[in-house]
């Protein structure tokens, strides 16, 4: 009981500080055996339409993982051109080694900002890639995008 009203309340406290801005689109993509190839992107198909757009990167892992930072190239794709090719370099851990992103038990969830101010359309794909210097990136569950826009 009292954990759901911790999260009523978070979430109220959230929408509060969006303003005119409000989420609309959020996706995880669940990678099987919790492995991600660096050959096998993300794909993402909003179907939003606006100006002003935020994008956010979201990734769920292990308390296995075996790296203090996570490295994504997001590309951003229009109709007929590439909008945006951002690499994200995540630190997952503080310097004392505990993680930085939030979780319960032996799974965490981090998100990070990709891309402020851009335009979408109806066809816009977002994929997003491994940058890691491994082939295979071990303890990933999911990656997840959300975008916010005006209201």
């Amino acid at each position: 009981m009292m954990r759901n009203f911790i999260i009523l309340l978070a979430a109220l406290v959230l929408s509060a500080c969006t303003g005119d801005r409000k989420e609309v689109y959020s996706q995880f993509v669940h990678l099987p055996g919790h492995q991600w190839l660096r050959t096998a992107p993300c794909y993402f198909k909003p179907s939003v339409e606006g100006d002003g757009m935020n994008v956010l990167l979201s990734l769920r892992h292990e308390s296995e993982y075996e790296y203090a930072t996570v490295e994504f190239t997001v590309d951003i794709l229009n109709r007929d051109s590439l909008v945006l090719r951002r690499t994200v370099d995540v630190p997952l851990v503080d310097n004392n080694g505990n993680w930085t992103s939030d979780g319960f038990g032996s799974l965490y969830q981090g998100q990070v900002p990709v891309a402020d101010g851009i335009r979408l359309d109806s066809a816009s794909v977002v994929l997003v890639w491994q940058s890691m210097p491994c082939d295979t990136l071990r303890h990933v569950s999911d990656v997840g995008i959300s975008i916010i826009g005006n209201k």
